[in-house]
């Protein structure tokens, strides 16, 4: 909400009316550069959102494909479960020292390109190359000298084992990072007002990805020219998600330019508007009307000043500033932080094994068994029918996510994030007891509650702590915080909590699985993990929303 200043004439200036000025005066000063950008301060038409974010939709298809097919892969070239989850946990780990250094260099490149569509283009890049790889470890490790066995009779180093590992860890490490770093890129192009529906339409877009990137996995290529032609059902799905990261790529990067870095120093009126240049715009104004007193902005002004806001301007978070931010932390955010992570052990222990589990467990089928033989066949068509599931996961998030706003309406936010958790965990125990095809949707559809909960709540909460400065309340009042805090780092390590429970459950499962001689150990885990995250979410302060 604006203030509006009013002279001793009755001439009325208003905030909005301050940045509007701002905004028309840096547009035509953009459109006269000798190259035109305008366009990062004008509003964004449906479509030029679409374009933008198209990205995300290669995203998703990377994550379907990935989810579906890898834990499979890893198993037909020899390795047990043990080893093949501790593969698992090579690119989280990554991701958790890298990606800061790899945002850090996209602030500071210094290419006309600009700063994060160089960056997003190596990336996808090597997503394509992961790709390409992944699915065809082990027909390269064959051209290296591996022994063309069946998995039960393969020892010793093998090429295919190390040639498919590395395609992993290229392709999950990309998208992981690019999934971050498009974001950025999203907000750099768009002004303020925009932010929140830029991120709405690459939820939904993304959504729409994940969906048709599920069902695609769910089809039994093999019986079709393109599968006999790709060799595999795995190759088949990889080959077209290489595809649509192409098109989602080359749509997003060419869809708005960015300013180069150094032209962006030079020139303030390419800048995005900082709330000290809101003031002293403001305050030259007020003087050209001889206002008397000049009013300051209150809280909710400056947030809407900034059409870059002061998180989007921070350094990325170095590992020593997250560990500082770790250790520092109000009680709030560490039962916040600790039941986002919970939440995480549960979604992951599902998302990573499910198309295995209902291929062992449901369809009884062996992924070590001979080629051609009925178990193979029963165990491929469980996969598929698991990419089924995974879809209707999907599905179900994206929709449920429209309507979360409308179910805290009828109830309240605490409410909704402890009941979301517990219908997941109630979900995940009925699959593990009563192994059928219908339990399969059903387990699906509460984990894309609990998926829509986990990515939408605790955000909204965080936001609430730095919107009333508060991480406390005592008496039903919020009690004031004199720790000052970044929003952005906050955000970062609340999004660090899947890298942490990616490694614990990559390193862990696969020797629980050995242990207890059945994937159901997994749907047993996740269906743990949510109840207790949703115990600790009891706990968490809701700031009366």
């Amino acid at each position: 909400m604006y203030r509006i200043s009013e002279n001793n004439e009755g001439v009325q200036i208003s905030d909005a009316q301050v940045m509007d000025d701002m905004l028309q005066k840096r547009y035509n000063h953009a459109k006269t550069q000798v190259v035109d950008y305008s366009h990062l301060f004008r509003p964004k038409t449906r479509w030029e959102f679409v374009r933008l974010t198209m990205i995300i939709v290669s995203i998703q298809f990377t994550y379907a494909a990935e989810t579906a097919f890898v834990s499979p892969i890893l198993l037909s070239i020899g390795l047990p479960h043990t080893f093949m989850t501790m593969i698992w946990a090579i690119s989280p780990t990554l991701g958790f020292f890298l990606a800061p250094l790899v945002a850090s260099l996209s602030d500071q490149l210094r290419v006309s390109w600009g700063r994060r569509r160089p960056v997003l283009l190596v990336l996808s890049i090597t997503l394509m190359l992961g790709l390409v790889i992944l699915p065809h470890g082990r027909t390269i490790g064959l051209w290296f000298g591996d022994e063309d066995v069946s998995p039960q009779n393969m020892s010793g180093f093998r090429w295919g084992i190390l040639i498919t590992t590395l395609g992993l860890v290229m392709a999950d490490f990309s998208v992981e990072t690019t999934n971050g770093l498009s974001r950025t890129y999203f907000l750099d192009m768009c002004i303020k007002e925009d932010h929140p529906t830029v991120l709405t339409v690459a939820v939904m877009i993304g959504g729409i990805g994940g969906f048709i990137g599920y069902m695609l996995g769910a089809i039994d290529w093999t019986n079709t020219n393109l599968g006999e032609m790709m060799g595999s059902n795995e190759a088949t799905v990889f080959g077209a998600v290489v595809i649509i990261v192409l098109i989602g790529t080359t749509t997003t990067l060419t869809s708005f330019r960015e300013v180069p870095l150094g032209l962006l120093e030079n020139d303030e009126l390419l800048r995005p508007i900082t709330k000290a240049a809101f003031e002293e715009e403001k305050r030259r104004q007020m003087n050209l009307t001889r206002v008397s007193s000049v009013m300051s902005m209150d809280s909710e002004t400056a947030e809407r000043a900034q059409v870059c806001p002061e998180e989007c301007n921070q350094q990325p978070l170095n590992f020593k500033s997250f560990l500082t931010n770790l250790i520092r932390l109000p009680k709030a955010l560490r039962i916040l932080y600790f039941t986002q992570f919970l939440s995480h052990l549960g979604y992951l222990s599902y998302c990573l094994y499910f198309t295995d589990f209902v291929g062992r467990e449901i369809f009884e089928g062996d992924a070590l068994a001979h080629e051609g033989s009925q178990s193979m066949k029963l165990y491929h068509e469980g996969v598929r029918f698991g990419c089924l599931g995974m879809a209707i996961f999907v599905l179900s998030a994206a929709i449920y996510s429209m309507a979360i706003e409308k179910v805290i309406r009828l109830s309240s936010i605490r409410s909704v994030y402890i009941g979301g958790l517990l219908l997941n965990c109630i979900g995940m125990m009925l699959i593990a007891v009563y192994k059928s095809k219908l339990m399969v949707f059903i387990c699906c559809i509460t984990m894309g509650i609990e998926y829509a909960t986990i990515y939408s709540l605790p955000f909204l909460l965080i936001s609430q702590y730095h919107q009333k400065q508060s991480f406390n309340m005592i008496d039903g009042r919020c009690v004031q915080s004199t720790q000052t805090r970044g929003f952005g780092a906050d955000i970062s390590i609340l999004s660090s909590m899947l890298f942490l429970a990616q490694i614990i459950i990559s390193l862990s499962i696969g020797s629980v699985i050995d242990a207890y001689g059945s994937t159901t150990i997994v749907v047993y885990s996740a269906s743990l993990f949510s109840c207790l995250a949703a115990f600790s979410a009891t706990q968490i302060i809701y700031m009366d929303l």
